[in-house]
């Protein structure tokens, strides 16, 4: 396989990815709207922590 298509699954895999947890968190925010800010924020901290890791 080659880098090209390994990158196009990759990031067909990454959009699915996303699409889902926007819709997982749309329907959250419908039921539990306390429980999905503090997801949101903990993804938001995981995240800047990733991104800040040396």
């Amino acid at each position: 396989m080659t880098d090209d298509a390994l990158r196009k699954r990759l990031d067909a895999a990454l959009v699915l990815l996303t699409a889902n947890f926007l819709l997982l968190l749309g329907l959250s925010f419908q039921s539990t709207p306390e429980t999905a800010i503090g997801l949101l924020v903990l993804a938001a901290l995981l995240g800047y922590g990733f991104v800040r890791q040396k």
